[in-house]
C-alpha cells in the first residue's frame, strides 16, 4: 500500500499486489527496481499534537439473531441516514469487510463508513445536479423504502468490490491457468470500448494513445497484475499463475483481443462502473462533460471521467468517488429500469409492503442484481444461452442483502412497530338472542344491527290456515266385495271402543274408517300435513 502524504496526513492511497509497487512517477503499479520514489516534500514547523483522552476498547457486538419480538431502536420512527448511523459498528463488522487471498477477514481500507455514510448524504439528499438521485425517501414516512434500497445496493457492492478492497477491476476470467493480459478490453465476451448509449449521446470517446494503469489488483502474490491499457497493436501476451510472471505471446481474451490499445474503460468503484456508455454518463452528470453542456452544480467539475477514468481510483477526491460513482450507476442504470411489466421502483415498494419472506427477497434481488449485470430482469435475458451463470456469485449477493435487511436493518421489527393499532371491537348487544324476522311478529332485537348474523329464520303465523270449506277427503272405491261382519262397508264401526282408525279434521266432520289400507292413509296425512305447515 502507497500513501501520499502531505504534512503528516494521507491524501490518498495506492495499492498494487505483489510483487508490484505503485510508480508516483508514471502514476501505475511497476516493478520495484524500476521505480524510483520522489523526495519528501518538506513542512514548516507545527505545534506538537495535544494529546488525546484515552477511550477504552469495547468488543464489537455480535449479531443477534432476528425474532418475532422487535429489538428496541435508539430512533424509532427516525429517517433513513439516522437509523443506517445508527447501526456503524454492524455495517463496519460484516459489510465493509475485505478478505486476504488466503481467506482471512479484515476492515475494508478503501470502503470506509463514515465515507459511506457523506457519499450517501450527497448523492441520496443533496444530490448532484440531476433529475434524479439514489432513493432515500428521507424527507417523507417511506424511509424503509429508502433503507432497503440502499441494502439492495450495499449487498452488490460486497460481492462487486467490497470483499476484495479494490477499486479497479480484477483479472479474474483465466483459461488453465492464464488470464490475458488483454483481459482489460472486457471479459466473458465483452468489448468495453464498443458498448456505447443508444443514442450515443453520452458515450466516451475513444482516444488511441491514452496510456493507463489500474492502482488496484486482485490479492495474491501470484494473482494477475493491474490492468493497463497503451497504444499500439503488440501482443499483450497473458499472466500465468503457475510462475507468476508475464509471457509475451499471441494470447487473446475470450472477445479475440490480443493488444490494449484503447481498452482504458475497465471497472471501477463501489459497483466496477464501465465502458464508454456508464463512464461517459458519469462524466456527463458529475464531471467535466456535465460542465460543458451548461448543467448546473456539478460535484466535480474539473474531473474529465473520459479521458482520464483512472480518477475515480487515483484522484485526492478518490476516497468519496469510489462510493458516489457506483451510487450514481445505481442511480441511473438500476433505479430508472422500467421494462417488461417490471418497475424497480414498484418491485421495491411491493416488497416491502408484502411479507418480506426469503421466496420473495430471493426474487427481488436476483432481477435487481441481473439488471446490474445484464440490463435486463428476466431469466436468461442477456445469456439466454446459459442464464444459470449470468449473475455471477448470486449466492451471495442473496445471502447479503438477507443479513443487511433482517439482521442488521431489522426491519421487520420496524415495520411492525408502525404498523397501526387494530381497531377496538363493536360493543356485544344487550340480548345476544338472535334476531328473529316474521311478517306477523316484531322481535325485539329487530332494531339493533348485529356485525354477523346469522340466518333469518321465518316463523309460521300464529294460527295456521284452515283447509277449504269443499275439502273432503278422497273416496276409496272398493272393489265388488259381500258386505260381512269379515268385510264391513266404509265408515261402519265394528267395535264402538275402536277408535284406531278414528280420523278428525277440523270444522269437517268426522268419519270413521274400519280396516282403512295405507293407500288412502298416506294421501290424506300428506295433504292434511301440508295445509298445517302452511
Amino acid at each position: 500500500m502507497y500513501f501520499e502524504c502531505h504534512c503528516g496526513k494521507a491524501k490518498a492511497k495506492r495499492s498494487c499486489s505483489a510483487p508490484l509497487v505503485f510508480d508516483v512517477a508514471n502514476n501505475y503499479c511497476n516493478y520495484a527496481d524500476q521505480v524510483e520514489c520522489p523526495p519528501d516534500v518538506p513542512c514548516g514547523p507545527s505545534l506538537p499534537p495535544s494529546l488525546s483522552p484515552v477511550t477504552a476498547v469495547t468488543e464489537t457486538p455480535t449479531l443477534s439473531p432476528v425474532t418475532d419480538a422487535p429489538t428496541a431502536s435508539p430512533i424509532i420512527g427516525g429517517k433513513a441516514l439516522e437509523y443506517i448511523a445508527s447501526k456503524r459498528a454492524l455495517f463496519q463488522k460484516y459489510v465493509l469487510k475485505s478478505y486476504t487471498a488466503a481467506g482471512v477477514s479484515y476492515q475494508s481500507t478503501l470502503y470506509t463508513f463514515d465515507e459511506f455514510m457523506t457519499s450517501l448524504e450527497v448523492m441520496g439528499m443533496d444530490g448532484f445536479g440531476a433529475d434524479f438521485q439514489f432513493f432515500l425517501f428521507d424527507s417523507t414516512g417511506d424511509y424503509v423504502y429508502g433503507m432497503v434500497n440502499t441494502a439492495a445496493f450495499l449487498a452488490n457492492a460486497m460481492v462487486e468490490s467490497i470483499s476484495t478492497d479494490s477499486c479497479d477491476e480484477n483479472n479474474e476470467e483465466a483459461i488453465n491457468g492464464r488470464y490475458a493480459i488483454s483481459n482489460a478490453c472486457g471479459q466473458y465476451k465483452r468489448s468495453y470500448q464498443d458498448e456505447k448509449c443508444e443514442d450515443n449521446q453520452f458515450s466516451c470517446d475513444v482516444d488511441p494513445n491514452m496510456q493507463i494503469t489500474a492502482v488496484t489488483a486482485a490479492p495474491g502474490a501470484r494473482s494477475p497484475p493491474p490492468f493497463m491499457c497503451k497504444p499500439g497493436n503488440d501482443n499483450a501476451g497473458y499472466w500465468d499463475t503457475n510462475t507468476g510472471m508475464p509471457v509475451v505471446a499471441a494470447y487473446s481474451n475470450t472477445y479475440g483481443r490480443t493488444d490494449v490499445e484503447g481498452c482504458c474503460f475497465w471497472g471501477r468503484g463501489t459497483l466496477l462502473t464501465r465502458n464508454v456508455c456508464n463512464l461517459g454518463k458519469l462524466n456527463h452528470y458529475l464531471g467535466k462533460g456535465g460542465v460543458e453542456q451548461g448543467m448546473q452544480n456539478v460535484l466535480y467539475p474539473e474531473i474529465d471521467f473520459c479521458a482520464d477514468p483512472e480518477a475515480i481510483c487515483s484522484s485526492p477526491v478518490a476516497d468519496e468517488l469510489r462510493w458516489r460513482t457506483g451510487m450514481f450507476e445505481w442511480s441511473d442504470r438500476v433505479q430508472r429500469y422500467s421494462g417488461e411489466g417490471w418497475d424497480y421502483e414498484d418491485q421495491l415498494r411491493q416488497f416491502v409492503d408484502g411479507d418480506l419472506g426469503y421466496q420473495s427477497l430471493r426474487n427481488f434481488i436476483t432481477s435487481t442484481s441481473r439488471i446490474l449485470s445484464n440490463g435486463c430482469h428476466e431469466r436468461g435475458c442477456a445469456n439466454p444461452w446459459n442464464p444459470d451463470v449470468e449473475i455471477p456469485n448470486l449466492d451471495d449477493r442473496i445471502a447479503n442483502f438477507d443479513m443487511i435487511v433482517n439482521t442488521i436493518l431489522e426491519v421487520k421489527s420496524i415495520l411492525a412497530r408502525q404498523a397501526p393499532k387494530p381497531a377496538d371491537p363493536l360493543p356485544s348487544p344487550p340480548n345476544p338472542t338472535p334476531a328473529f324476522t316474521s311478517s306477523d311478529i316484531t322481535s325485539p332485537n329487530n332494531s339493533i344491527e348485529q356485525t354477523n348474523p346469522g340466518p333469518i329464520i321465518q316463523l309460521a303465523p300464529p294460527n295456521p290456515q284452515r283447509p277449504p270449506s269443499f275439502f273432503q277427503p278422497p273416496t276409496i272405491i272398493q272393489p265388488n266385495v259381500p258386505i260381512t261382519p269379515e268385510n264391513p262397508s266404509p265408515g261402519e264401526n265394528v267395535d264402538g271402543n275402536d277408535v284406531s282408525n278414528l280420523i278428525t279434521l277440523e270444522d269437517n266432520g268426522t268419519f270413521q274408517m274400519i280396516g282403512m289400507s295405507q293407500i288412502f292413509m298416506l294421501p290424506v296425512l300428506t295433504i292434511a300435513l301440508h295445509y298445517v305447515m302452511l
